[in-house]
């Protein structure tokens, strides 16, 4: 049995299963309801579409970590309040190759998923009701109760008030051809705003049996995005074939063989290298100061010579760090600027994917240093981006 609950101040829910069962109250008054059926199974809870911003994003990436950081960065100009504030959950790709993305408050969904635990329900998928709504090659409308669910052909939607239908019906760019799919008994009852939209577009009529929460359950497939992701992840332990995690140990000790090995061999690859570039700083430390005979802690007597410039040394440091990290990173460097009083370096970068910048902060961050992306934009084939970087605990 599955319990459909949509989550509001006054929640509908629908149990499905031998027999379909249905009720509608707060959240307190649905667990009672679900006590008193003795109610045991899985849990879809929904998210009004009102509440929610289904769009499309284009990230130029095929990893999934990668996508998800540079998300917020493609969505953030779609949105009128903070991203800080909105939680993005990731969806499948439609026919144009773009990302379906789910947008809603971060205080929602904490709010939702409190309610739910404190009546004892704790749900594996949490999706949007707009998307239980059938789609297909054209516009797809669906009337439910009072809402009118949209849904456009990218795969996104919408939902809206049933009296501004017609209203919102014409300002959709793909409506010259709707499937209307519409309970049977709000045919008549609905036979003016259907008149007003077959003025504009090519209609064909769907008549429903079930109204309200029901129908859209009918069209529950169970690939709907789901918002249970980052921080709102849910883990479900399956118990698999002996003989497939047999298989999977002997692969995961031979790759934890491999990699120690080239982890081996990279260790014994960069000790002959610090030895090498020991020698170049040595070499170059004596052409640049040939009276100075202490090279025993190079770091220390180049800070020595810099002390009267501390801005000089900081730029330096930051500057050497960074440029000795960029060969094989397929970044290129645009323009540099150094801000003394803040203490940080500002590049303007261009490169081929986004998670090129990605990585390069990351690993600008793992030797010690302060890196974060400012901007970034993407162009036909080109991804331009600003990176601000200073030491590590430095102020600015």
């Amino acid at each position: 049995m599955t319990l459909f609950i949509r989550l509001a101040e006054q929640c509908d829910w629908v149990a499905t299963g031998p027999e379909t069962l249905a009720g509608f109250g707060t959240i307190e008054t649905v667990a009672k309801d679900l006590r008193e059926i003795s109610w045991q199974g899985d849990i879809v809870a929904l998210v009004p579409g009102e509440k929610v911003l289904l769009t499309t994003a284009i990230v130029p990436s095929r990893q999934t970590r990668h996508i998800t950081q540079a998300l917020p960065y493609a969505v953030e100009e779609k949105l009128a309040v903070d991203i800080e504030m909105c939680h993005i959950a990731l969806g499948g790709k439609n026919k144009s190759g773009e990302f379906v993305v789910c947008i809603n408050a971060l205080e929602d969904m904490r709010r939702h998923l409190t309610q739910l635990k404190g009546v004892g329900l704790e749900p594996t998928i949490m999706t949007v009701d707009t998307l239980l709504s059938p789609s297909g090659q054209k516009t797809c409308i669906t009337i439910e109760g009072e809402r009118a669910h949209i849904r456009r052909v990218d795969r996104t939607g919408f939902c809206a008030p049933v009296k501004q239908l017609a209203m919102v019906v014409g300002l959709i760019n793909e409506s010259d051809d709707i499937a209307l799919h519409i309970p049977d008994k709000k045919i008549d009852q609905l036979s003016m705003e259907i008149a007003q939209i077959e003025t504009k577009s090519s209609v064909t009529l769907h008549a429903e049996k079930e109204d309200g929460l029901k129908l859209l359950v009918e069209n529950y497939r169970g690939d709907e995005l789901n918002l249970l992701q980052g921080e709102f992840q849910v883990t479900t332990e399956k118990e698999g074939n002996k003989g497939v995690w047999r298989t999977a140990s002997i692969i995961a000790g031979c790759t934890l063989f491999l990699y120690l090995s080239l982890l081996l061999a990279q260790g014994a690859f960069l000790d002959y290298a610090a030895d090498q570039y020991s020698d170049e700083i040595s070499a170059l430390y004596r052409d640049v100061f040939p009276g100075d005979n202490n090279i025993r802690d190079l770091r220390r007597r180049w800070s020595a010579r810099l002390s009267g410039m501390p801005e000089a040394a900081n730029f330096l440091q930051i500057l050497g760090d960074t440029v000795a990290h960029l060969p094989g990173s397929e970044i290129v460097v645009n323009n540099i600027n150094y801000n003394k009083s803040r203490g940080d370096l500002v590049m303007q970068v261009a490169t081929s994917r986004s998670e090129k910048l990605v990585d390069f902060v990351d690993t600008l961050n793992k030797v010690g240093l302060n890196a974060e992306i400012s901007t970034i934009s993407q162009q036909t084939d080109l991804v331009r981006g600003s990176l601000k970087i200073k030491l590590f605990g430095e102020g600015g």
